[in-house]
């Protein structure tokens, strides 16, 4: 169990359970409110993919000689496929962007039935942003707000909405939370201790969207497991005392979250 000091210099217990995403956490920076927009994740999510094709480019100019010595259609063939994937990653990329200026969703790419590549690329960004002083949390604070701008139903879609909870929010913002989630009579609302019980509370209700409220390190976990399948909206808390305690949430981002999710009668 974490401690905390004093002032006095008297020790204290902390009462908080981390999961752990947090080990180590007393070196994190990034444990109060963090602020970061899409455009951090999309221009080094640019780079990335910008080095992946030169870096594959190079290594076709270094292998196409040996290719060629075995017959011209062994080059051609090589050459194709290296064409054809830097230009499905480029599309993508452009697509993907066309999207989130738009939000509006085009080839199944808004993370609903279907896989994404943001999952793919997103470790290899995470390794470039922190290579580069740009902490997890923040890259993954730009990710999510990315996915929320993909993320909506399909309107075939059918099922409550579910607004999951952290068990670490604050007693009063709890409260005004779960007041804003009960005018609108398609929410269900759960409490989710950890990733578990969270899958396990979404088998049950079989939701068409979830709202998810968690840390970032929770929330990405979250959306790899459930975001190819069903739309998630994540809401990152704000930690002023450090993770999984009295962590607090902008609930007018709640409310714009229910009300992108579903019809206020």
């Amino acid at each position: 169990m974490d401690r905390k000091e004093t002032d006095s210099g008297d020790r204290i217990k902390d009462k908080r359970i981390l999961g752990d995403e947090w080990t180590g956490w007393e070196k994190d920076t990034d444990t109060g409110k963090i602020s970061e927009g899409k455009s951090t994740f999309l221009y080094l999510s640019m780079i990335v993919l910008a080095a992946m094709i030169l870096f594959a480019a190079l290594f076709w100019y270094l292998i196409l000689p040996r290719f060629e010595s075995f017959g011209r259609i062994w080059a051609v063939l090589i050459s194709s496929v290296f064409i054809l994937v830097s230009l499905f990653l480029l599309s993508w990329y452009l697509i993907l962007i066309i999207s989130v200026l738009t939000r509006k969703s085009y080839f199944n790419l808004c993370l609903t039935k279907g896989g994404s590549l943001l999952f793919f690329i997103l470790p290899i960004v995470t390794k470039f942003a922190l290579s580069i002083g740009i902490s997890q949390d923040r890259l993954s604070h730009s990710f999510i707000r990315v996915t929320n701008t993909l993320a909506r139903p399909g309107p075939e879609d059918a099922g409550p909405i579910l607004a999951l909870f952290p068990r670490c929010l604050r007693k009063d913002i709890r409260k005004e939370a779960i007041g804003i989630c009960g005018e609108f009579p398609e929410v269900i609302v759960n409490t989710a201790p950890g990733g578990t019980v969270a899958r396990k509370i979404i088998r049950e209700t079989a939701p068409r969207a979830i709202i998810a409220i968690a840390c970032e390190r929770d929330l990405i976990s979250g959306l790899r497991d459930v975001a190819p399948k069903i739309p998630v909206i994540g809401i990152p808390n704000s930690r002023p005392t450090g993770p999984c305690k009295d962590t607090v949430i902008d609930t007018d981002e709640l409310r714009s979250a229910l009300e992108s999710f579903t019809v206020k009668p």
